[in-house]
């Protein structure tokens, strides 16, 4: 039985929890508009005042031909009394940005895996600006601190481009896109993605039935990945840069891929790989966190033992792994070929529980023990120890990403898949108690 295993099939997790003033972080002040915290104390005119100085410092550097980006400095790392040692095939792994950090706190990106001095050296983000975010001062603001991060570490990015019913925001979000590839550069691009797990647009309740005729049998999908491409290839330095759209696993409810008037996706990876060959990433998003078939021990009303075993573990016959071998081989019988690439867009596992656990399953969410601190913890110990291997006689995945650098919430609904709790946490996550680096100091202090 295959699963809907996948976190952006839920909301995206987007609304921020923290707020950046500068280069000061500064709890947000209690009044909101539509829930958005503001970005300083002193109000709205504050935030745009601060943001329209970065900007409009990148514009002057940039007119007058010199480079707006200082030279490398120390990158920001959480603090942490519980290391984990070593990476796997480091260099195959990188973290997808979510967007509190992305709109709030772009600065304070990890410069190292959390819990590890190892270099953080890819980032995956979903977009280049929301439309409903603050406006070109802050953008720029943040597009340069997340080009100054990310030339300081030597990194790539994955950089993603939405696909949606309006045609004119797409092709506003697309605009943006491009101006922010240009600023990062090609040698810092690892590739772009357009469109989202939009297998699951037919399942989204404020999707009107016309826009899913539109958007597969209507060929809009199609036609937008094609013109986005076209676009790619007459940008100085990006012809043939990768391209890949991300799916989440529910593609593999047919054969090769699922194919139906609300998700017409074999036919369109067929056409995509016919035209653009192994330029063409796969790329799917994998959540054994949500997946619908975990169950609870039998006679049990909160015991999830036997599903923990088999959902935070990385060796081959683990939920994971045996799911990339899935992919491997469904890419091949539509391919009729083994060498192209495959990534894993995200991800991840939530401490403490998501709210939209309830609704994914419903029995999972009755068991503390699967969204506990032992749990996030072996999950995210077992990816970094992960060497990529799937068994089966399949190759693992080229590249994966972990979700997600903070926690963030969802229209007020919270999930906590973040390494770091938000942007004013100095302490990761993860620590070897319950007893905090702050509170260590101050013990040490007094002692």
């Amino acid at each position: 039985e295959l699963s809907l295993m996948s976190n952006q099939s839920m909301p995206s997790l987007e609304p921020p929890q923290a707020a950046v003033a500068s280069s000061r972080l500064v709890e947000p002040a209690a009044d909101e508009v539509r829930g958005r915290r503001v970005c300083c104390r002193q109000g709205v005119a504050c935030c745009v005042a601060l943001a329209a100085a970065a900007g409009a410092a990148v514009a002057i550097a940039a007119s007058e031909g010199k480079s707006p980006f200082s030279p490398p400095g120390e990158l920001y790392s959480c603090k942490s009394t519980l290391t984990l040692g070593p990476i796997a095939k480091a260099s195959q792994k990188g973290i997808a940005v979510d967007d509190t950090t992305f709109e709030y706190c772009p600065s304070r990106i990890p410069g190292a895996w959390p819990n590890s001095n190892v270099p953080l050296t890819s980032l995956r983000l979903f977009k280049a600006w929301e439309s409903d975010w603050p406006g070109n001062s802050k953008r720029e603001a943040a597009w340069h601190d997340i080009v100054q991060t990310v030339r300081d570490r030597g990194a790539k990015v994955l950089v993603g481009s939405q696909v949606t019913c309006d045609e004119t925001a797409d092709a506003h979000d697309w605009k943006q896109v491009v101006d922010f590839l240009k600023l990062l550069g090609r040698d810092h691009v690892m590739g772009v993605a357009v469109g989202n797990e939009m297998e699951l647009l037919q399942f989204k309740a404020e999707t009107p039935p016309d826009c899913i005729q539109r958007m597969w049998a209507g060929g809009y999908f199609a036609s937008t990945l094609a013109a986005r491409i076209a676009d790619l290839d007459q940008l100085d330095g990006f012809q043939g840069v990768p391209v890949t759209s991300v799916f989440g696993a529910y593609i593999l409810a047919g054969q090769p891929f699922v194919e139906t008037p609300g998700a017409m996706v074999n036919s369109f990876i067929e056409r995509a790989v016919k035209q653009y060959g192994h330029r063409w990433i796969f790329t799917l998003n994998i959540y054994p966190y949500f997946d619908p078939n975990n169950h609870l021990n039998p006679g049990t009303k909160d015991n999830c033992s036997e599903a923990l075993k088999r959902n935070v573990c990385f060796h081959p016959g683990c939920l994971l792994p045996d799911t990339v071998a899935t992919m491997r081989t469904r890419m091949q019988d539509l391919t009729n070929m083994s060498n192209y690439s495959l990534w894993l867009g995200e991800t991840g596992w939530s401490f403490p529980k998501a709210k939209s656990l309830d609704g994914s399953n419903a029995e999972m969410a009755k068991c503390p023990e699967w969204s506990s601190r032992e749990a996030f913890l072996r999950y995210y110990q077992n990816f970094l120890r992960w060497d990529l291997s799937v068994g089966q006689g399949q190759k693992g995945p080229d590249h994966v990403f972990f979700f997600c650098t903070r926690d963030a919430e969802n229209f007020g609904v919270s999930e906590h898949f973040g390494l770091i709790k938000g942007c004013n946490a100095t302490d990761c996550k993860l620590q070897d108690s319950s007893v905090t680096m702050e509170a260590r100091s101050r013990a040490s202090v007094v002692a």
